[in-house]
């Protein structure tokens, strides 16, 4: 065979044209349901063929391979046999990189299946095929548009899918169900790939945010020291949750272990850490705990239920908070 050219036919940019009357339309229907079957076959979707479709340049390399292995008559057989496109043989013989051929082989397929069955003749006269008399024809390329032209190859009541003389499996949007075979016009709907830019700026944007907040969240605003029998160390982030806890003593290590303090509310920290104290002997002689806020100061009413405890157990607490110092009672923190 002639060794293979990539830009020898090209699709022309000029409207497909169709035959018309009923007996042409059952003719293409007909074509189109054998069409479909043939796809199946080969584990090849129309709907993948919609969403995800080759650019113009691609379509045309991809025009080009359909054509050069539909001659072959050793390469037919094999892909008419194991309903797969051989890969690696084709990337040899036609010196096309792997990833493309692995990449666009439904479309590959779905040409193949037309050029090489002349049960598909109606299918490959709407198709319009020219060849590229020079590299300078690369600039005729059909101008971008929001509306399609092609023949229904399958309908819903919405929408259907078409196959526009250029080769393109179009989702096209529709009020009416036209029927199969039948040239029909309109605007793509829309999919999930037609937003990608813009999931995409949404999904970095929710990325950066949720760095933002990480780092946040982990960000010491206040330290606050509970000076039981061991010193106990408590940091507090801008939520008023706590992020870490320690302790230089051996009791105080294990008060922190034998506790679930890590993201409490700091409230809830402090009234555990001072429960934990006086039911192991943890609290001073006198009963007098000094709690030293460093940073941001704690606000009024963030100490409601370790108030409530300090009262009930008659333990006396006093706050350094951030240099106001003085006794913690239910009325300061209510």
């Amino acid at each position: 065979m002639n060794e293979f050219n990539s830009s020898k036919y090209m699709f022309s940019s000029i409207p497909g044209m169709l035959l018309i009357g009923d007996k042409a339309e059952r003719h293409r229907n007909n074509q189109i349901s054998l069409f479909l079957k043939e796809l199946s076959l080969y584990k090849i979707l129309l709907k993948d063929l919609a969403n995800y479709p080759p650019k113009e340049k691609q379509r045309n390399i991809i025009l080009n391979i359909a054509y050069y292995i539909s001659e072959n008559n050793e390469i037919v057989e094999q892909i008419i046999k194991n309903k797969s496109l051989p890969i690696g043989k084709l990337s040899k013989i036609l010196k096309v990189n792997n990833e493309f051929l692995k990449r666009w082989k439904e479309y590959i397929l779905a040409y193949f299946i037309i050029f090489s069955n002349a049960d598909y003749k109606g299918i490959q006269d709407y198709f319009r095929v020219e060849e590229r008399e020079s590299k300078l024809q690369n600039s005729n390329l059909r101008k971008k548009t929001n509306v399609y032209r092609g023949v229904a190859m399958k309908s819903f009541k919405r929408y259907s899918y078409i196959l526009t003389s250029s080769g393109e499996f179009i989702k096209l949007k529709t009020n009416n169900k036209p029927r199969v075979g039948q040239e029909v016009q309109g605007r793509e709907k829309k999919s999930l790939r037609h937003y990608k830019l813009h999931i995409s700026i949404i999904i970095l944007l929710m990325i950066f945010m949720g760095f933002i907040s990480y780092n946040q969240y982990w960000k010491v605003n206040s330290t606050l020291m509970i000076n039981t029998t061991s010193s106990i160390k408590v940091e507090v982030n801008f939520l008023d949750k706590v992020i870490y806890v320690s302790s230089q003593t051996d009791k105080g290590k294990k008060l922190i272990s034998e506790s679930d303090l890590s993201h409490k509310n700091v409230d809830t920290v402090v009234q555990e850490v001072l429960e934990y104290a006086f039911n192991n002997d943890m609290i001073p002689i006198d009963k007098k705990v000094l709690i030293t806020v460093n940073g941001d100061s704690l606000k009024y009413g963030t100490l409601i239920k370790t108030s409530k405890f300090i009262n009930e157990n008659k333990i006396s607490v006093v706050v350094n908070n951030a240099g106001n110092q003085h006794n913690l009672s239910t009325k300061l923190y209510e």
